[in-house]
């Protein structure tokens, strides 16, 4: 079982917070996925970014998702980090973190988180282009 931080927040995202967060003298296995805003998507130059949630759902469906995989891998501390609201080119919409005593658990639940989160937590992202804007489903979630 991990000890787990989850947070969901207007404020800009800190990766030193989620690495304090993780760093302990058992785990020499630490796995950081930072997901930023592009400047286009296709053809078109996107400005920013805006998230909008169901903030007492989002941040519950997060920890279960910690909480499931930590059953699966061997991670000792786990940061999960969501932005809402207008999210500027090259800051951080998403930051999950964990460390594990070898590398692959820490690796392998980064991955898996970020897959989950995007699959399953009630967050929704709005595109703002120069010529408007447009809802986005993730393209990973609909395979």
């Amino acid at each position: 079982m991990s000890d787990t931080e989850v947070v969901l927040t207007a404020s800009p995202l800190d990766v030193s917070a989620a690495l304090r967060h993780i760093t302990i003298p058992a785990c020499g296995g630490i796995s950081i996925f930072c997901g930023t805003t592009r400047d286009t998507f296709g053809e078109k130059r996107v400005l920013y970014l805006e998230y909008e949630a169901y903030e007492g759902m989002a941040v519950k469906e997060m920890g279960r998702i910690s909480d499931a995989l930590g059953e699966k891998y061997d991670v000792r501390r786990v940061f999960i980090a969501h932005r809402i609201g207008r999210v500027d080119i090259c800051e951080q919409s998403i930051i999950v973190a964990a460390s594990s005593p070898h590398r692959a658990d820490a690796i392998n639940f980064v991955s898996d988180a970020v897959d989950l989160i995007k699959r399953q937590v009630p967050v929704w992202k709005k595109e703002w282009y120069e010529d408007g804007s447009m809802w986005k489903e993730n393209c990973e979630c609909s395979r």
